[in-house]
């Protein structure tokens, strides 16, 4: 197999039906984008959840909202995206 440029593989592209299109750019968005949430945001979150708590989290209540936040971002951004996609052809 040969590699392909950018103007190649988006020739490809117009020609995938629209299930096919979601498909590949899933795999490019989650393989070589992230979909990782900035340190700052998840900083608000948790000062968020301490003033709403009344409380400071503990270490390990941090790592638990930390992944639940990154994890919920991720499918959050996924399926914003999906939904744009979806609408275009």
């Amino acid at each position: 197999m040969s590699k392909m440029d950018a103007e190649q593989m988006i020739s490809l592209m117009k020609d995938m039906k629209n299930g096919e299109r979601i498909k590949f750019l899933d795999y490019l968005f989650h393989n070589h984008f992230g979909v990782k949430p900035l340190d700052d945001m998840i900083i608000a979150t948790t000062n968020y959840v301490e003033d709403q708590l009344d409380k400071t989290l503990n270490e390990e209540e941090t790592q638990i909202l930390k992944l639940a936040y990154e994890s919920g971002y991720g499918e959050g951004s996924k399926a914003g995206i999906e939904k744009v996609l979806k609408g275009s052809n």
